[in-house]
């Protein structure tokens, strides 16, 4: 039985993740909002490059991804410029559009890019802010939800997979393969979030509700990709593609963690 891409998936996930480990637990709070924002910037310069390949130029694509990673700062910190930080990203793509390619178009191209980079940006800057309230474990909480879910989703598709969950979108994914990370979301949670101060039944409620959100992510992902004729959004990161490809669920797990750490509690 092969498994495509495996290689490669192992020599960026292992690296990846040893850098998340030591950025989130031995360098200072200001480290990990900087590696936040550094993601945001990135997943907004590859929207605009996913969204509007053509008509904007290498400092349009520069001015929209830096408001991404400013916009995830500042809801990171709970500062007062929060609210107007949430249309950071979707305001710069509207100007430089309309700038570059007047109104041709601009419909298709505004509200793909600005969406995504807007999803993004608020995603990353809320995982911010759950690792500055509860500290790095809750971010390696939802990661793992994400990455041993989208693992476990991965096997048991290739092996066993049959039955499609939405060929149109994602021709790969299968509902075998859905169930299947959907425990893997479960044990992920469970794993990590041992080594935290999450009860139980939080930590089960968020594996399922991520898991869920998380397959979400990532076929809206997928929808965009298929639209815009590519594979992955970028190459940047070896066999996973793209900021947007390996962090598709994440940014979605970020707010429904939010909201559920907060009905349980765990978070005013």
């Amino acid at each position: 039985m092969k498994f495509p891409r495996l290689t490669e998936r192992l020599l960026i996930a292992v690296p990846g993740i040893a850098m998340f480990l030591l950025v989130l637990f031995k360098l200072p709070v200001i480290w990990g909002l900087f590696l936040f924002s550094t993601l945001s910037l990135l997943a907004g310069y590859e929207s605009i490059q996913m969204c509007t390949p053509r008509g904007l130029n290498s400092i349009s694509r520069i001015f929209i991804a830096f408001f991404c990673g400013v916009s995830s700062y500042f809801i990171a910190v709970d500062h007062v410029m929060q609210i107007p930080a949430l249309i950071l990203p979707g305001a710069a793509v509207a100007i430089t559009v309309l700038y570059s390619s007047g109104p041709d178009h601009s419909r298709r191209r505004m509200a793909g890019s600005a969406g995504l980079a807007s999803l993004y940006a608020i995603g990353f800057g809320l995982m911010g802010r759950l690792f500055l309230n509860l500290g790095p474990g809750v971010v390696l909480v939802m990661l793992a939800i994400c990455w041993v879910g989208d693992s476990a989703a991965y096997f048991v598709g290739v092996s066993m997979g049959k039955n499609k969950l939405m060929p149109r979108v994602s021709p790969k994914k299968s509902w075998e393969g859905f169930f299947g990370g959907l425990v893997g979301s479960v044990v992920g949670s469970l794993s990590v979030g041992y080594f935290t101060d999450i009860p139980l039944v939080p930590l089960i409620v968020l594996g399922l509700a991520g898991g869920i959100a998380g397959v979400y992510g990532d076929l809206f992902e997928s929808a965009l990709k298929r639209d815009a004729g590519v594979k992955d959004s970028s190459n940047i990161l070896l066999g996973h593609g793209g900021i947007l490809d390996r962090f598709d669920s994440a940014v979605v797990v970020a707010p429904v963690a939010l909201v559920i750490l907060h009905l349980f509690g765990i978070i005013t």
